[in-house]
């Protein structure tokens, strides 16, 4: 695991150098500019936040609305420009989460019921990390693109509910129908890396220091197993005379003696 988040870590860093190695040339800077627009989501929770807090709706939700198009204008320039990256497609979507994350919290100062769907985000947020941490790719599902978009619209309507008359049972609702959304997303996301899957058990398999070398006993049994064992052989009439007309032969000319010591093999006449 550690290993792995090194080798993360390193590729980001590569990706950030080379990113602003393209800032610094000329030629190269428009290819950027959308990366750099997607980071700018990064100071959403600086001015949404603070805002919020001190009651100044009007100034949270023009910030808000500006920051949401920052999302829409990124993907469509970097499309335009051929400017898609591996690092441009990570930025945006840490950066979503940050910008939900911000409109949520600022809309639960006013609606305390938006912390849950504060904790569940996080949730999300932590499996997608730990799975890119450990090497592994990680990515949007359908799901998961249409809960950042409900997201983006109900911490909207909590940061602006000060500042307009809504329905009493609009925003609660809303959060509700949203917690169901983000948690088959989360369930999506689990299914997708396989986090219900049961681990496969490792075989463990002994080894020993050394080889033991057998005994004369062991040898002399093995030798034994392996010694010739008479089998029936099965010839037909032609064959059999054939044998007998040669074993006669051979005990004519001296070069053949039965003896009774010998196992003679067995002869099966096959009809």
């Amino acid at each position: 695991m550690n290993e792995e988040s090194a080798k993360v870590k390193e590729t980001y860093k590569e990706q950030i150098n080379e990113a602003i190695k393209d800032l610094k040339t000329p030629g190269k800077r428009k290819q950027q500019i959308p990366n750099l627009l997607t980071a700018s989501r990064l100071l959403s929770p600086l001015l949404i936040i603070p805002a919020a807090l001190a009651g100044a709706t009007t100034f949270a939700a023009i910030s808000a609305a500006i920051f949401g198009a920052t999302d829409l204008v990124d993907g469509h320039l970097a499309r335009k420009w051929d400017a898609k990256s591996a690092l441009g497609a990570d930025l945006d979507a840490f950066t979503d989460k940050i910008f939900a994350g911000t409109l949520l919290i600022a809309g639960a100062i006013f609606n305390p019921v938006l912390i849950a769907n504060i904790a569940l985000e996080m949730a999300i947020a932590g499996v997608n990390i730990k799975q890119k941490l450990s090497g592994n790719e990680s990515g949007s599902t359908l799901i998961g693109k249409a809960k950042t978009w409900v997201l983006f619209a109900l911490g909207g309507l909590g940061v602006i509910a000060p500042a307009i008359e809504l329905s009493p049972a609009l925003i609660p609702g809303l959060a509700l129908a949203t917690a169901g959304l983000q948690g088959a997303t989360l369930l999506s996301y689990l299914n997708k890396y396989n986090w219900f899957q049961q681990p496969t058990e490792k075989k463990q398999v002994k080894t020993t220091s050394h080889i033991q070398t057998p005994s004369e006993e062991q040898k002399t049994e093995y030798t034994k197993s392996l010694s010739y064992q008479p089998r029936p052989i099965c010839v037909n009439n032609t064959e059999l005379e054939q044998l007998a007309e040669q074993l006669v032969l051979a005990e004519e000319q001296g070069l053949f003696e039965p003896t009774s010591k010998q196992e003679q093999p067995k002869v099966f006449q096959k009809h």
